[in-house]
């Protein structure tokens, strides 16, 4: 099986993108994907709340896609935003699509947001992508702890937030049950086996 780095991957997306397929195009099937996964192989699918964990960028975009299917497959998603509100294009359509849904927005506050995270059954991490290296910063530690600390059924969105596409897991990374894997295995997925738990590929429609 093919296994990428970060910049070898964004290649092969701009490859793709030059071939007719747009970046809007990928996350929406990236989110839809994963969210199928997700629906798949979680029990009583419709019963659990699920909690969409997102950052600022494209991997926080893939969250707020995949929320919207969540919601469309019959589940219950509350999304909440790691950092506050997203930042790039694709991201920010996707955000203000699952607002108009009615699908509920919440900021992560250290004070009040444990009992939120808590009391859901399934914590899906779509904070950091492969872009990720170094250190935590000080404000997302406290939510990745509590995140860690809760009996949920974890899913990544193609690496554990904090994992760096080395491998190396800073220190407070995700530890996740499932990490879905975008269109190829990355460096990661082999390196830092205990934080991904079972991983799984999706396709995108990118191709070879």
């Amino acid at each position: 099986m093919r296994i990428v780095s970060a910049s070898e991957m964004k290649e092969i997306e701009r490859a793709a993108f030059e071939r007719g397929m747009s970046y809007y195009d990928m996350m929406e099937n990236a989110g839809r994907a994963a969210a199928e996964y997700i629906k798949d192989n979680t029990k009583d699918f419709e019963k659990k709340l699920c909690l969409i964990v997102v950052g600022t960028g494209n991997n926080g975009g893939d969250g707020y896609v995949a929320a919207r299917y969540i919601k469309n497959f019959g589940g219950t998603p509350i999304i909440m935003m790691a950092a506050g509100e997203p930042k790039t294009p694709d991201a920010i359509k996707n955000f203000e699509l699952a607002k108009a849904m009615g699908i509920e927005i919440i900021k992560f506050d250290p004070k009040i947001s444990a009992a939120v995270i808590y009391g859901c059954d399934v914590i899906v991490d779509c904070v950091y992508g492969t872009g990720f290296h170094g250190e935590l910063r000080d404000s997302v530690r406290p939510l990745f702890d509590i995140i860690n600390d809760s009996d949920a059924v974890k899913f990544a969105i193609d690496i554990p937030s904090g994992v760096s596409d080395s491998g190396s897991p800073a220190d407070g990374a995700i530890k996740a049950d499932h990490t879905i894997a975008v269109q190829y295995l990355k460096h990661a997925h082999v390196s830092a086996l205990d934080h991904c738990g079972k991983i799984s590929v999706i396709n995108i429609g990118i191709g070879e």
